[in-house]
């Protein structure tokens, strides 16, 4: 708003008022109206469901479901252009989530570095995954796990989840810590081949972003040999135990060798061999293109507000699958398709009001949080 004023002057200027706020409540009030109305006609196939939902007593609620009348809405109105993930029982992925606007907000430091490892901690304690490899650069992380209990969404969400609250503490920050336009990256890796490869570009990741000329010499978290490592509770954000905090002050985090094919004994050396060599042909790229690592010392001196100079890559392809083995893809990817297929095919019948369908292999959401029917493998 202007208001205008001569004091006495002869001159006519604008003064800037503070605008008046805004009142939106009748647009919640209209909402609600409209969501109960909604519930109240079980002549409509959704607003049986909806009405059941409400109308039915409240059973015993299990730590992995969450409330069946706030999921139904908000999850099956809202995901419909959604293409469902399919969650299969000892299914090795490659996992990938960058920070928002690629900013440097996992710049690596000894107070950063411990809250990492103990949030990977608590979400392996949840999930049951097996960590084979992890490497968190200053504005993304890569993970190679395997999801030996089906839980590979509780993992990534406790530890996005973490993350984000833990280090926004740190920060001083209260926006998104992860892009929100882009969900977590999970790669089914089908073949031994095919873990032993993304784990090599995992461990050579700070050399191929021209951080560090050799991985170990990157300042933050890089883990790869099989071993357990104490991960420490951050005070900055966590309550301790004494003081009625819920997560213990000390867990162990849990690092097992990759199905590559070889022995256990043997899985170290082969990998460290592997990702040597990878991490040499960048050395000698870089030198035939006159580059130069940035080096540890000026990563760690960064702002966490910057990001980098060059290009992100933008409405490319998100694959979910890497097969080395052209006609294996293929199948793989035709079995995913026609999952995807049956899916939606099965949801459309569920919102219409059939609720006794049974959802395809590898349905996750559907089963865990309504108690869906789903096939067996």
């Amino acid at each position: 708003m202007l208001a205008h004023s001569h004091l006495g002057t002869g001159y006519r200027f604008f003064v800037a008022s503070p605008p008046r706020p805004r009142n939106i409540s009748h647009l919640y009030r209209g909402a609600q109206q409209a969501l109960s109305s909604l519930a109240q006609l079980p002549s409509w196939p959704l607003g049986k469901l909806l009405f059941a939902a409400r109308t039915s007593p409240p059973g015993p609620r299990r730590p992995d479901r969450g409330t069946f009348p706030t999921q139904l809405r908000w999850t099956i109105l809202d995901t419909a252009g959604v293409n469902p993930r399919r969650i299969i029982k000892g299914t090795t992925y490659l996992i990938t989530r960058r920070t928002t606007q690629r900013m440097f907000l996992l710049r690596p430091s000894k107070v950063v570095n411990a809250c990492i490892r103990y949030c990977l901690a608590v979400a392996q304690r949840r999930s049951g995954v097996k960590i084979h490899a992890v490497v968190f650069l200053s504005n993304h992380y890569h993970i190679v796990l395997t999801d030996v209990r089906r839980k590979l969404p509780i993992f990534t969400e406790e530890l996005n989840k973490l993350l984000a609250r833990s280090l926004n503490c740190l920060h001083g920050r209260w926006e998104n810590f992860f892009s929100a336009g882009q969900q977590t990256s999970q790669v089914a890796l089908v073949s031994e081949h095919d873990v032993l490869a993304k784990t090599v570009y995992t461990l050579a990741n700070p050399t191929q972003a021209m951080l560090v000329s050799h991985g170990p010499d990157w300042p933050g978290v890089r883990l790869f040999r099989k071993s357990q490592y104490q991960a420490l509770k951050p005070k900055f954000f966590f309550r301790r135990e004494d003081v009625g905090g819920k997560l213990p002050d000390k867990l162990m985090l849990k690092i097992s060798a990759p199905p590559i094919g070889v022995q256990e004994q043997l899985c170290d050396d082969v990998v460290q061999k592997a990702a040597s060599a990878r991490e040499k042909q960048l050395r000698e790229r870089a030198s035939e293109e006159g580059k130069r690592f940035l080096g540890a010392r000026a990563v760690k001196a960064q702002r966490i507000d910057r990001s980098p100079r060059s290009p992100a890559p933008r409405r490319g392809m998100s694959p979910r699958v890497a097969c080395r083995d052209k006609w294996r893809r293929i199948e793989v990817l035709g079995r995913l398709a026609s999952f995807i297929a049956s899916y939606r095919e099965v949801r459309e019948k569920f919102i219409s009001g059939v609720t006794d369908v049974v959802f395809p292999a590898g349905t996750y959401q559907m089963a865990n949080q309504f108690g869906c029917r789903c096939e067996k493998l």
